[in-house]
């Protein structure tokens, strides 16, 4: 392994660490590339400068990219990853299909530290095979979408090297391939899971509340869920380490907010959505004492033509964390 290569591997496993980019720009720096210069400046317009010092790094940006970001992005057309674009001096997301990353990926991970990949799935033999490989070990977000979501999703749970998969997002899936990954005792690393507009049953809410992942962000908005579903998330021993759960647009009523407010395991929760489901005051005010859900610092109950007067005891609660 070069050096560079060496570099590229240490910012691939610290990709919120500044330091490894300073130190492989002075490597580049010494042999005249200018992606060096292009690190140094999108690194510091992270940071705080005066105005006319930002536009003068915006402007050296521009002029590299425009110079040089057709031959940096070379590698990664010909693979056919698209809606690329360098973060601190970098390429980290891409788009590419499940075809292209089974064939490719090893080569575009080699050349860039990505991190974040949106997958048009076919069959999900093609995700199969990459999860397969140490490389992918690399991908910290992973978003699925295509007709193999489901397929690609059950191959995840039983995949070699996806335990630094942090998060996670089906873009359409069904009741079994949630239910496989909950079981994955493969995605140790996972932390937010979104199926937001999956149709599911309360089954899946209830596999996802006993099973082996431990998530701080659930995303269930717009899946079907009704009042059963929610009993089981606010039941489930699964969820301990939940700090965000988003219900929006389902099938809740009073029952389903008083069962969440009543949660002896959702402990961690700072964050509930629960907008444009069918509740009344009285299911909002299951959570004005500070029992309920005692971290919950942000609760939204938009667009339900709630009465703000009726709901005063939740406001003295939570100011402005109630959003209605």
């Amino acid at each position: 392994m070069s050096t560079y290569e060496s570099l590229l591997a240490r910012i691939a496993a610290e990709p919120a660490n500044d330091e490894p980019r300073l130190v492989c720009a002075d490597f580049l720096r010494a042999t005249d590339d200018a992606r060096a210069d292009l690190i140094q400046a999108q690194i510091a317009l992270t940071g705080r400068l005066d105005p006319a010092r930002r536009r003068d790094f915006q402007r050296r940006v521009a002029a590299l990219l425009e110079a040089h970001g057709r031959r940096w992005r070379k590698p990664l057309e010909d693979a056919r990853a698209t809606d690329t674009r360098f973060t601190r001096g970098f390429v980290e997301e891409a788009r590419l299909s499940e075809a292209h990353l089974a064939g490719h990926g090893e080569a575009l991970f080699s050349r860039e530290p990505l991190h974040r990949l949106h997958v048009e799935t076919q069959s999900g033999k093609g995700l199969a095979l990459a999860a397969g490989q140490p490389w992918f070990e690399q991908v910290r977000y992973l978003r699925l979408e295509g007709s193999g979501v489901e397929a690609a999703a059950r191959a995840l749970a039983s995949a070699a090297h996806v335990s630094k998969l942090s998060g996670l997002a089906l873009a359409g899936a069904d009741d079994g391939a949630l239910q496989a990954l909950a079981e994955s005792p493969a995605l140790t690393g996972l932390r937010s899971l979104s199926v937001s507009g999956s149709e599911l049953s309360d089954d899946t809410a209830a596999a996802l509340a006993k099973g082996k992942l431990a998530l701080e962000r659930l995303y269930l908005s717009g899946t079907g869920l009704s009042d059963e579903g929610a009993q089981a998330l606010a039941r489930g021993k699964g969820l301990a380490t939940l700090q965000l759960l988003a219900l929006n647009r389902n099938a809740l009523s009073d029952e389903g907010a008083q069962a969440l407010a009543g949660s002896k395991t959702l402990l961690q929760l700072e964050r509930l959505e629960l907008s444009r489901n069918e509740l009344s005051e009285e299911g909002a005010l299951a959570f004005r004492s500070a029992k309920a859900l005692p971290k919950l610092r942000r609760l939204e109950l938009l667009d339900m033509g709630l009465d703000r007067r009726e709901l005063e005891p939740v406001r003295k609660r939570l100011g402005a964390g109630l959003r209605l």
